[in-house]
């Protein structure tokens, strides 16, 4: 065997670290959903942004709804099952063609976010966003998406409004600001985005752009508040989804009964294959799982931007059974050389998840 040069490796380990994964100039640590790419995009957007007007909301509305109802009756007459309500048209998901995003459904969102955001005129642009944002979620909810184009269009268009609301939050004033990265938390906490709580969180990370601030810095935190109150609610009328095996209560689970219940991820597996498989409390649980995951970055998040680099390292190593979480806080002890913590945390780790 070749001799190890233990000196060497340390010091490759820390170089990586501190250049490499998850490092961050901005900030005392790393970040999970902030990314500096953020900042410099709404910058190099400046030059492209004018004191123009942008379309009228219920124009906008109109623009964005037609293609995709002009969608749904080209399925109406394809589909045998569809059937024509008065709120539209309905037709059993197994039965739609896979959604194609050349299907031009959502040109009508592409017209209006180039619209909104080549403007200054920034709330009348994230309103704007905010409906795209919405209608998207609503008609990709309702598609058979089944090779996920419409779910990375969302994911797309959220980090184009992610950008827009930084570059409201670098040059609006904070009235301004305040409102808009309200509209988008009140997007983000509705029905379409509790059921996709990364998403959901993904909007709510909009305010991230306001955190390193003294003056604005509770809008970020009002965000999260809003959104642990709306997942809250949504998990209170499914108590059941909050409660797989009766251990929160003390009571003793069934064991016949547990072993016909789906582990979480299997319920995620089955999310992602098609909801319908799902009873509605089953549903409730994936996106209460998922959705106590996802914040945990957000709150990380939340204390790094703020300088609150004790507090954030502390989140990190208090939350070590979660593995980003404890991937992130190994790093911060390698970044410092500080080797015997790092030890002690490992087996920390070992201990509580062997």
């Amino acid at each position: 065997m070749g001799n190890f040069n233990r000196r060497q490796d340390a010091d490759d380990l820390t170089d990586y670290v501190n250049n490499g994964w998850l490092s961050s100039a901005e900030f005392d640590g790393p970040t999970f959903l902030w990314n500096h790419m953020i900042r410099e995009a709404s910058q190099e957007d400046a030059e492209q942004r004018n004191d123009v007007p942008v379309a009228g909301l219920s124009d906008a509305n109109t623009v964005i709804s037609m293609p995709m109802q002009w969608y749904f009756d080209g399925l109406a007459s394809m589909v045998p099952t569809a059937e024509r309500t008065e709120g539209g048209v309905e037709i059993p998901r197994m039965d739609m063609p896979t959604f194609r995003l050349d299907s031009q459904a959502l040109s009508g969102v592409d017209a209006v976010v180039g619209n909104a955001v080549v403007s200054t005129r920034w709330l009348d642009a994230v309103g704007n966003l905010a409906k795209a944002v919405e209608m998207t979620a609503r008609f990709v909810g309702n598609v058979a998406d089944r090779d996920n184009e419409g779910f990375d269009y969302l994911k797309d268009l959220i980090q184009t409004v992610r950008v827009y609301v930084d570059a409201v939050a670098c040059n609006a004033d904070p009235m301004t600001g305040e409102q808009a990265l309200r509209m988008i938390t009140q997007v983000a906490c509705n029905d379409d985005f509790r059921l996709n709580a990364m998403q959901m969180v993904e909007l709510l990370s909009c305010g991230l752009s306001f955190a390193q601030w003294d003056d604005t810095r509770m809008f970020a935190y009002d965000a999260l508040n809003k959104g642990l109150e709306a997942m809250g609610d949504f998990m209170a009328k499914h108590p059941a989804a909050g409660d797989s095996g009766g251990s929160r209560t003390g009571a003793k689970a069934d064991p016949e009964q547990a072993a016909g219940q789906l582990s979480s991820d299997d319920l995620h597996n089955l999310a992602m294959l098609d909801p319908a498989l799902l009873s509605d409390k089953e549903i409730a649980q994936t996106a209460g799982d998922q959705f106590e995951h996802a914040v945990q970055f957000l709150r990380h998040d939340l204390m790094r931007i703020s300088g609150d680099a004790d507090e954030a390292d502390a989140f990190l190593r208090d939350h070590h059974d979660s593995e980003p979480l404890a991937d992130a806080y190994a790093a911060r002890l390698i970044a410092a050389e500080r080797w015997q913590d790092l030890l002690n945390f490992v087996d920390l780790v070992e201990r509580d998840a062997p």
